[in-house]
C-alpha cells in the first residue's frame, strides 16, 4: 500500500486540472473554427 502525501496528491490534482483544461481549450477552438 502506497502512502501518498497531501503535497503529492495536490500536485496530482493539479496536473490533472490542467490537463484537462488543455484538452477542453483544443475542443472549443476546434469547434469555433
Amino acid at each position: 500500500k502506497k502512502r501518498i502525501s497531501n503535497i503529492e496528491q495536490g500536485i496530482m490534482n493539479f496536473e490533472v486540472r490542467y490537463s484537462i483544461d488543455l484538452i477542453l481549450t483544443k475542443i472549443v477552438r476546434a469547434k469555433r473554427i
